[in-house]
Order: C-alpha cells, then structure tokens, then sequence
C-alpha cells in the first residue's frame, strides 16, 4: 500500500485497514469445510486427553482454526479443557498482557489483545487456543494522548477448566497478582510466550516488563527462575516500578529449549546478542 507523504495518524489507519483485510481473508481460508471440516474430536479435549501433548500440532502453517460458535450446553461447557501446551501458552499471555475475566457465579474467561504491529504474535496464540473461543477476534481502536491506536483482541468460552489458572493469579480480586503456586507450572513454553509477550532487548540481554506487579512479586518470579532453571536476574526500576532483567549469558541457559516455541517476527528479541538469525 502506497503510504509515502501521508501523516502518522493515516498510515496507522491504513496499516490496520490492511490487517482487517487480511485477517478477512485468513478466516475465510481457514474455516472453510472444504479444507478444514470441524469435527467434534478435533475441538472437544477430556479430562483423559488434558496430559496429552499431540493435540495441538507446532509449525509454520497452523491455519486450521477450531472453533464451534453458539451456546454450548452446561455439560459439554463443563467438559471442554485445554492440554498442557495450552495451559502454559495462557499462563505465558497472563504473565505479560493477557487478563482473566471472572464474574460472580460465572467462570472465568481469558482474554488478550495486541497492537496491531503484533498481529503475527496475536494469531500464533489465537491459532492454539481457538478451539477454546466461539467467536474470532476483532479490531479495536484507543485514542491515547491525542493519537489513534489500533489493536486486535480475542475472548475465550468462560469454562470450568479456566478455574484452576484462575487460582494462580487471583484471590477474589480483580487484579493480577504472582503467587508461589506459579513455581509448579513455569516451563519452557511458558518463558517463551512471557518474552514474546513482554520481553524488550535491553543492553546484552533482555528485560521482562513486569510494570504490573508488585516488588514482591518480581521477587517471587526471580527466586522461581532460579531455583527452577538456574538463571541469575537483577530488578532494574522503570519509572519506579520493577523490571527484570536477564543477560545474554543466563538467557542462553534456556535458549535451545524456548527457541521451538518463538514465532519468527520475535526473534527479533533474542537475535542481537544469541546469534539468532532470521
């Protein structure tokens, strides 16, 4: 799209136009009967399948979406559960800019949005937890201090399942909170989805915004990184609030088992000090 000489306002309009557009043509490609038939079995994951690991398939060209739109019955509601990789894919998107969405007599759903620039991050998490969904995402737009943001975002099914990752990070309250029950479900997925969510290259390594948490509590994700997997980080202050940081060299503890899970357009936050390429 020819955007030279326009003014920073127009080209976002336009930038976001064109992610509608392709976003249109993705779901229509990807929920067609013709190439992608819903079968029951596909979307529905038991109690007895929630170990398994097969059910969700990595790769470059995840375009199958699983989605059954309209009211499912309590029963099958109260049946419907992600695997593993799900549950630590959400936990990574709760630890950055993902949310829980619990109201009183209600179970929880999960919610994530993202600037537009992130539509590649976006659809990866969309893609694994569509079966999850009703419904696809849709575009959003905020007027901050003057200037026209666009985003994109998608809700869950608020389910049953969804209670347990809930107690992680709440007590009655709305706000997020880190709690040493997480130490029993960080892994490697989780690490990855945290940076792409909220990792930024900082100097020789990289720094985790966790802005929305307290010292404590950056406190408690420090101890866990390296009692678990062996990694030394340092809280830097941004504005006041508390960041960790993680170098190169701690980074590169990990870094064989968290590049697997990486989208290409976030290597980007590994590569300058990594030796990543891309």
């Amino acid at each position: 799209m020819y955007t030279v000489g326009l003014d920073a306002d127009t080209r976002a309009y336009f930038t976001a136009a064109t992610c509608a557009i392709s976003l249109i043509i993705i779901l229509s490609v990807t929920t067609s009967p013709k190439f992608f038939p819903i079968k029951e079995k596909n979307y529905m994951f038991l109690d007895n399948q929630k170990n398994s690991k097969e059910l969700i398939k990595w790769g470059k060209n995840k375009l199958s979406l699983n989605i059954q739109k309209g009211i499912l019955i309590k029963l099958r509601r109260n049946i419907l559960n992600y695997n593993l990789i799900q549950r630590s894919i959400i936990i990574g998107i709760i630890l950055s800019d993902g949310w829980i969405q619990k109201r009183e007599g209600w179970n929880p759903r999960i919610g994530f949005k993202q600037s537009i620039n992130n539509f590649e991050y976006f659809w990866d998490v969309f893609t694994q937890l569509s079966n999850l969904c009703s419904g696809y995402p849709w575009l959003t737009k905020n007027l901050k201090r003057g200037k026209l943001f666009f985003g994109i975002e998608f809700q869950t099914r608020q389910l049953k399942c969804f209670n347990e990752i809930y107690n992680i990070f709440y007590e009655n309250i709305k706000i997020k909170m880190i709690k040493s029950e997480l130490y029993d479900y960080l892994d490697y997925i989780v690490i990855a989805y945290w940076i792409m969510g909220d990792g930024a290259k900082r100097n020789k390594g990289i720094t985790l915004c966790t802005d929305c948490f307290s010292f404590k509590e950056v406190v408690i994700l420090m101890n866990i990184l390296k009692i678990k997997f062996d990694i030394n980080s340092t809280m830097h202050l941004e504005k006041h609030r508390p960041r960790i940081y993680i170098s190169n060299y701690e980074l590169s503890k990990i870094l064989p088992h968290i590049l697997p899970y990486f989208i290409k357009g976030s290597l980007y936050k590994l590569s300058l000090y990594c030796g990543v390429k891309h």
